[in-house]
């Protein structure tokens, strides 16, 4: 089974039907998590980052912010992934981004040794990670 960890971008993008920001590639990794085929990994960062760009109407998402988190993990393919001593130990040496989400999601995938499926240059540049995109 293939296992990836999701950026932010591409966890609302999958989630509210923006399919076409996605590359196929992308778009049939969590089309194979919802089947059970795959397993994806969901920062605790990316909820926080999605909640408050929901809460200060940057992005919009398909329901209120809870019911769609509990939706999201309805599915057993997708896991959250807690913000621990591990990861931050991981993160806080990192230089390529100012962008401390950033940092955690990498180091995550790091951490959990599997591809980050993000368009994210800065990320993509910084070759900490293998790419899924």
């Amino acid at each position: 089974m293939s296992v990836y960890v999701t950026d932010t971008h591409s966890l609302i993008w999958y989630m509210t039907g923006l399919f076409n920001k996605l590359s196929r590639r992308a778009l049939r990794a969590f089309q194979a998590a919802e089947r059970g085929e795959a397993f994806i990994y969901v920062p605790a960062v990316v909820l926080w980052e999605i909640s408050r760009l929901e809460k200060a109407g940057e992005i919009r998402l398909n329901e209120p912010y809870r019911d769609w988190s509990a939706a999201l993990f309805a599915h057993p393919c997708f896991e959250c992934v807690a913000l621990d001593e591990d990861v931050i130990a991981e993160a806080r040496d990192y230089i390529f981004t100012r962008d401390v989400f950033d940092a955690v999601i990498v180091a995550t995938a790091k951490l959990k040794d599997v591809p980050l499926i993000t368009r994210d240059v800065a990320i993509i540049d910084s070759n900490i990670v293998e790419i899924f995109w």
